[in-house]
This record gives C-alpha cells, sequence and structure tokens, in this order.
C-alpha cells in the first residue's frame, strides 16, 4: 500500500505533518477530510530501504521476542534519557543485540533516520518487530517531547504483558503434557496391546465378557480406520482456521471462547486485562480517545471485544461520555463502567484503566493457580481410569477362566 507524506491543519489552525498508507491519492486526502483536516501538501513518497539490506529483507518476516523488544525499549529510554543522540543510541543497541533479526532491525532504522525519517515512521516498516500500537505511541512521545518517558512506559506495558503470558503457558504447560500422553498412550494401547491379546483369546472357545468385546472392536475399528480418523482430524483443523478468517466465523469462535465452562472466565479476564491496559496507556501518552479506542480494541485479539469497541467508539463520535459508550455495549462489567466514570470525572482515566487492568491480571493469575491444582488430580484420575478399563477389559477373560476352573 502507498506511503503519503502531508501537511494538514485543523479547524483551530495548528498545523500537523505527518505519514499515512492509503490505496491512493484521493482516499489519503479523503481520510484526512474525515478527520476533520485540511491538507495543505500531499504527496506519495518511496521507502527507503538500503541496499545493504535488501538481501537480507526475508528475515524481516521472522517475528522477534516480545520480551527482547521489552529490553531494547527500556535501554533505548535510558539511553535518550541520559542525553546520547537517537542515531547513536540505535546503533550502540544493535551492536549489542544477539538476536540477528532485531539487530539488523535496529539498524536499519538508525539509517532510515539518518536518510531524514522520524523514529515512528521508520520502525512502522517492520510491522512484525513494532506493532501498530507500538509505532503510534512513539509518534504521540515524539510530538510532546516525551519519547523517553513514553518508551519507559511502553518497556512496561510489553514486560508486564509478556510475564502475564508466561504464567498462563507455564501454568497449562502441565496439563497439556498430560493430555499428549494420554493420547498417544491410548494410540499404543489400542493399537498394539488390545489387538496381541484379542489374537490369543480368539483361540479360546468360549464367549469373551461384554467389555473385553467392547475394547477389542473399538481396536480393529480405530486399527481399520486410523487413515480416516486422521483425515477428519485435519479436515476439523482445516475447517476451523478457514472459520477463523472469516469475520463472522471469527466472532462465533471468539464468542465461544468467553462462553466455556471455566476456561471462558479466564479467557475473558485476560482479553480484557489487555484491552484496558492498552487503552490506559494510550489514553496516558496524549492520543485522542477515537485513536485509542481502535488500537486498543486491535489489540485485544478477541472479535467480540473489537465489535464492542467499535460500538464504543460511534457512541463517543456522537458527542456521548466514554463511560457511556462502555455501558451501552452491555459488554463489559460493572466494575469497568464505573471506574472509566470515574476516571473521566476527575481527570484520571489513564489510571484508572490501568488499575482495572492490574485487578484483572491479580484474578487471571489466582483463576489459573486454582486451576492447574485442579487439573492435576482430574487428569490423574481420567489416567488411571482409562488404563484400568483397558487392563479389566484385556485380563477378564482369564479372570473367568480361573473361576470356571476351581468351580
Amino acid at each position: 500500500m502507498p506511503t503519503f507524506e502531508f501537511v494538514a491543519k485543523n479547524t483551530a489552525g495548528s498545523q500537523r505533518a505527518d505519514v499515512l498508507k492509503a490505496e491512493n491519492m484521493d482516499a489519503a486526502v479523503n481520510s484526512l477530510h474525515g478527520e476533520g483536516l485540511i491538507v495543505l501538501s500531499i504527496q506519495e513518497i518511496e521507502e527507503k530501504v538500503s541496499d545493504k539490506f535488501k538481501g537480507r529483507l526475508a528475515m524481516f518476516g521472522k517475528k522477534v521476542p516480545t520480551s527482547l523488544v521489552a529490553i531494547s525499549t527500556r535501554q533505548l529510554a535510558t539511553m535518550l534519557h541520559a542525553g546520547l543522540p537517537l542515531i547513536r543510541s540505535l546503533r550502540a543497541l544493535g551492536r549489542d543485540e544477539k538476536n540477528k533479526v532485531l539487530a539488523d532491525v535496529l539498524e536499519e532504522v538508525a539509517v532510515d533516520i539518518e536518510a531524514g525519517d522520524r523514529l515512528s515512521r521508520a520502525m512502522s516498516k517492520h510491522p512484525k518487530v513494532f506493532s501498530s500500537f507500538y509505532v503510534s505511541l512513539i509518534r504521540s512521545g515524539e510530538e510532546s517531547g516525551d519519547l523517553d518517558k513514553i518508551m519507559r512506559q511502553l518497556s512496561s506495558y510489553l514486560e508486564r504483558t509478556e510475564s502475564i503470558k508466561r504464567k498462563v503457558k507455564s501454568a497449562m504447560s502441565y496439563p497439556v503434557f498430560v493430555i499428549s500422553f494420554v493420547v498417544l498412550a491410548g494410540f499404543v494401547l489400542f493399537l498394539k496391546v488390545v489387538p496381541m491379546m484379542g489374537k490369543v483369546y480368539e483361540g479360546l472357545d468360549q464367549e469373551l465378557p461384554l467389555l473385553t468385546q467392547i475394547v477389542i472392536k473399538s481396536s480393529h475399528l480405530l486399527k481399520d480406520y486410523i487413515w480416516v480418523v486422521m483425515l477428519l482430524g485435519g479436515a476439523v483443523v482445516f475447517g476451523f482456521k478457514m472459520l477463523k478468517q472469516n469475520p463472522k466465523g471469527k466472532l462465533l469462535i471468539d464468542g465461544k471462547k468467553l462462553q466455556m465452562p471455566i476456561f471462558g472466565k479466564i479467557v475473558k479476564k485476560l482479553v480484557l486485562a489487555k484491552f484496558m491496559r492498552t487503552l490506559g496507556i494510550l489514553v496516558d501518552s496524549g492520543l485522542p480517545v477515537l485513536s485509542s479506542l481502535e488500537l486498543a480494541g486491535g489489540s485485544a485479539s478477541n472479535a467480540v471485544i473489537e465489535r464492542a469497541v467499535a460500538e464504543i467508539g460511534e457512541s463517543v463520535s456522537r458527542g456521548s461520555k466514554l463511560s457511556v459508550g462502555f455501558n451501552e455495549t452491555n459488554t463489559f462489567p460493572e466494575i469497568i463502567v464505573q471506574m472509566v466514570s470515574t476516571g473521566e470525572e476527575t481527570g484520571t482515566l489513564g489510571q484508572m484503566l490501568s488499575e482495572v487492568a492490574d485487578f484483572y491480571d491479580e484474578q487471571v493469575e489466582t483463576a489459573i493457580n486454582g486451576l492447574a491444582s485442579l487439573i492435576e488430580p482430574l487428569l490423574m484420575v481420567v489416567i488411571g481410569g482409562i488404563v484400568g478399563l483397558v487392563v479389566i477389559a484385556t485380563f477378564l477373560p482369564i479372570f473367568n477362566m480361573s473361576s470356571a476352573i476351581k468351580g
């Protein structure tokens, strides 16, 4: 998509120089008019990519761990606060960075700034490393003159988000491992062990117990139709992915995630915590409420919340208060509506949003820890039940034979 550089002014007469992406020149002008800006000049600009990096462009498709971006952001904020020039700071970080992709990206950002780009625009060329949310905050810091402060807030946000992800993964890693083990053990039992025992019992002139017959027939069915099972599993996974790519399908799936028994409440709290924290830091950075809502809604990674946030944006654009928009969607809990209302009344909206995010983060941690302690013994019972059922079914005919001989 082409990039356009423009100079415009608002109704108050203050000028704004920036860049935006649009399908063509007319679309860019219409977009600016939609923001209430009067375009003074606009021109399409070409992306400047140093020949030194043309051979490495394929590397930029790789994602850089969020933890590394957070560390580099904090280091860059410290350097800028100490008075070091931006280009020198970027190159120093690039030389020290062990991750090759991030090191090359930082160097190219420095090259683009030397060529006349702003930091935000240079970073926007690497969306796999710097998200639209990240770039918007950097642009806000450039316009306010508090770039180092914004970058410290941004690094804290990334660190907090990454910390929550690690805790969730850590809590769920054991249950996932156990479930995988159960599935693998089940396949081994039904495809190897049970058929062997079935051949032994075929030579016996006696009727097998019903449980044994069911297990053996299930084993035969699985062995005969294993490819059908695998194809059906692949079809389900493929269909699920295709459904997620469709807006209506994604809305349906994300809605079901929030309604799942036990897990649905945890997912909703995770989504709300991320959305509220993102919105809080955007509002604190000085971005307009509508722009903040758009960016924060996209970062929520849930179509239900995105749709609700879009409705809030429409309500605010009609002149309603932000708290009124939250209340009208019937999607957000009452505590969020009240905190947003208090923030608007006291002028501490960003702080209130961050406090709500902290509240939900704590609830998520407590819920995950409780869930992990509940899942572990439950899985043990399930594993024991499956293995015990197969063992009993396999050896039940032997027990019956022994009883018959004694009788």
